[in-house]
This record gives structure tokens, C-alpha cells and sequence, in this order.
């Protein structure tokens, strides 16, 4: 028992030999795969965790990034303010076109040109009128002041004649009455038997003649009131005259007025652009007729362009109109065009159809008007731009 202790203890204490068995192939070769893919996850999941930081690095700014105050930001294309161009009186055959559709026009520009036979017909008879008008009214002028001539002459002396004819009338008066007074001093004498038949009579024929002195100076004044009767129903002939030159005058000025408008109305027969723009459409042909209203070119006036945009239903209320606001065109980056609210849409509207996605064109949405400060040659209508409008937080626009 003893012995078979001791032995099992030697046993245990015998020392183990170092040298290692090499291991199988395929053993190693697993663990090289093993290895593999742990550096491949690790390569992973740093991949992804750069992504991850440089998404967080551009996203998180922006996020954290609080929006501008009193700024409201809308996109739209550019527009101008149509110009119908059209006869506004007159009725014509167009006889030349000088410009079409897509043309640049400058302001004053001639575009087109009418004729019309029966407006310049109206346009010469007024004028034969007027000429004669202005004969006959020379003519009665002369008429006038030759008549006024001799009336002043005829009436100063037809004054001078009553006057005349009352002195003598007077004396006559005057010998008649000392030729009474004498004859009835001598026919008492001779009553008495104091003077002579032959004075008597001598006394009488001097009393005759006396009142036949009388007779025809009463007779002479009466033709000098009737002479001056005549004389101022002649002044009152030549004011009768004057009257007739102001008719004259009156119907002169309203044919000069009839001929300023026929010479308005043949001016209309040259179209003439009235501001730089582009013709956008030609309704007309040479040798077609246009009636007063009917129009011939329609235009946009390039000094009038404005951007419009829509705003979202809740940003309306902020806005008013002369608010400023900052454009950018995508033709020229870099640039910015200063601008104004200059109209806001009262009815609502779903955003138009031209909007791409769905979810836009279903926002309640008001129309906004920004015109241009100072509009540029380079600005054109459909350009595509953006802008910022500045509205004040003090000065809500009611609703």
C-alpha cells in the first residue's frame, strides 16, 4: 500500500516535455478569416461613423440655425404690364407693319400705318371751310370799319346840322317876335290915324317874313333830327355788323376745333410705341380694315416688370404694400435688384398648377406684386427668380 503511495506521488511530479504539436491547416486558415472580418466591421463602422459626424456637420448648423426675422422669402417668374396698341377713334385699312411678334421696340417708334380716304376727305373740307370762314370774316371786318368810318363822319354831322338848324330857328323866333310886337304897335297907331296905310303894310310884310323864316327854320330842324336819326340808326348798323363778324369768329373756332380733332384722328392712323417693350402678338394684316378699339399689336412695357410671387395664407397679414424686398435672377448670380410690394392679390388662391410638387399646389396662397425700383435692359419677362421681402413687425398689414 505504502509503496503503491509513493509512486502514484512520482508520478505526479514527472516533468512534462515543451515540445508543442503544430497545429492543422485548416485551423490556421479559419483564423485568418476570423481576423479578416474583424478588421473589415471595424473599417465599417468607421466608414459610418465619418458619414455619420459629416451629416451632423452640415445638418446640425442649419438646424440650430434660427431664421432671419421680419423675412419672408418667395420665389416667381418675372412679368410685364401688357399694352394693347389700337386706333382709339378712327377706322382704317392697315397699309404697313413694321414690326412683328418677338420684336424689341423702342419708345416712339413707328409700328404701323392706316389709311382712310373718308377721314381725310373730312380732314380737307374742314379746312376749305375754314379758309372761307376767314375770307367772309376779313370782308365783314372792312365792312364794319368802313361803315363806322362814314357813321362817325354822317352823325357828327348831322349834330353839327340840328345844332345849325336850332340857332336859326331861334333867331328866326326871335325877328318874328319883334316883327309881331311892331306890327301891332303900327296897326294901333294906325288905328289912330298916326301912321300911313303904306307903313301899316310895310310893318306887315315884315311879319310874314318873319314867320315864314320861322316856317322854314322849323322845317330845317326837323330834317336835321331826321338826318341825325339816320346817323344813329347807322351806328346802330354797325354794331349789328359787329355781331355778325363774332357769329363768324364763333363758327371759325368750332371748325378749327372739328379740324384739331380730324388732325388728332389722322395722327392715329401712325401706331407709335409708347414705351421700350417686346411685342408679344400681331392681330392684324396689311390691307386688313380695324375699327376704333380693334387691336393691332399687344405689348409688354419693359419699364413696368415686376416679380410675381405667392405668399402662404399665415404671411400675408405681415406684408403691405411698399414694402422693399431684394431679387435675384438665376441669369445673372450674384446680382441683386432692389424692388416693392406694389400690389397684393385680395383673393386667395390654391398655388397655380405650374408649382411641381402636389403638396405645394394644395396651399392657400395670395398673389404678390414686387415691382422693380429701376428696371434693367437685362431683366426679361419669364425669367425664374427669387426674393427676399423686408416687412416691419410694428406695421402689420390689417386684414
Amino acid at each position: 500500500m505504502a509503496h503503491s503511495h509513493i509512486e502514484t506521488d512520482l508520478d505526479l511530479r514527472a516533468p512534462t516535455s515543451t515540445i508543442e504539436s503544430p497545429p492543422a491547416p485548416g485551423a490556421v486558415k479559419e483564423e485568418e478569416q476570423s481576423r479578416e472580418k474583424r478588421t473589415r466591421f471595424r473599417l465599417s463602422w468607421m466608414i459610418a461613423g465619418g458619414i455619420l459626424l459629416a451629416i451632423v456637420a452640415l445638418v446640425l448648423p442649419r438646424l440650430l440655425r434660427q431664421p432671419p426675422a421680419n423675412i419672408v422669402n418667395a420665389s416667381g417668374r418675372i412679368e410685364g404690364r401688357e399694352v394693347t396698341l389700337a386706333p382709339k377713334e378712327i377706322q382704317g385699312r392697315v397699309k404697313a407693319l413694321l414690326v412683328d411678334e418677338g420684336n424689341t421696340v423702342k419708345r416712339g417708334q413707328l409700328l404701323a400705318e392706316l389709311e382712310s380716304d373718308q377721314l381725310e376727305a373730312r380732314f380737307e373740307g374742314l379746312g376749305a371751310n375754314i379758309a372761307n370762314l376767314e375770307a367772309q370774316i376779313r370782308q365783314a371786318r372792312l365792312d364794319t370799319s368802313y361803315t363806322a368810318k362814314n357813321t362817325d363822319a354822317a352823325l357828327a354831322a348831322a349834330k353839327a346840322a340840328v345844332s345849325s338848324a336850332n340857332a336859326h330857328l331861334a333867331r328866326a323866333k326871335a325877328v318874328l317876335a319883334n316883327a309881331s310886337a311892331e306890327y301891332q304897335r303900327n296897326l294901333s297907331l294906325y288905328k289912330d290915324g298916326v301912321v300911313s296905310r303904306s307903313s301899316l303894310d310895310q310893318t306887315t310884310m315884315s311879319h310874314d317874313t318873319a314867320m315864314a323864316d320861322v316856317n322854314a327854320a322849323e322845317k330845317d330842324q326837323s330834317q336835321a333830327e331826321a338826318n341825325l336819326a339816320l346817323a344813329q340808326a347807322a351806328k346802330d348798323t354797325v354794331q349789328v355788323k359787329a355781331q355778325q363778324i363774332r357769329v363768324l369768329e364763333q363758327s371759325r373756332n368750332a371748325a378749327q376745333a372739328q379740324l384739331a380733332e380730324a388732325r388728332a384722328n389722322l395722327a392715329e392712323r401712325k401706331i407709335y410705341a409708347p414705351t421700350n417693350g417686346t411685342i408679344l402678338s400681331r392681330t392684324v394684316e396689311v390691307g386688313d380694315v380695324v375699327s376704333p378699339g380693334s387691336p393691332i399689336f399687344v405689348m409688354v412695357d419693359m419699364s413696368r416688370l415686376y416679380l410675381k410671387v405667392y405668399i402662404p395664407e399665415p404671411d400675408i397679414p405681415k406684408l403691405k404694400l411698399g414694402d422693399p424686398a431684394e431679387i435675384k435672377v438665376d441669369a445673372f448670380p450674384g446680382t441683386t435688384f432692389p424692388a416693392r410690394i406694389t400690389k397684393i392679390y385680395e383673393q386667395a388662391e390654391f398655388t397655380p398648377k405650374n408649382v411641381e410638387t402636389k403638396e405645394e399646389r394644395v396651399k392657400l396662397v395670395f398673389g404678390v406684386e414686387l415691382s422693380f425700383v429701376n428696371p434693367e435692359p437685362r431683366l426679361k419677362p419669364g425669367m425664374p427668380a427669387d426674393s427676399v421681402i423686408h416687412w416691419n413687425s410694428t406695421a402689420v398689414r390689417p386684414r
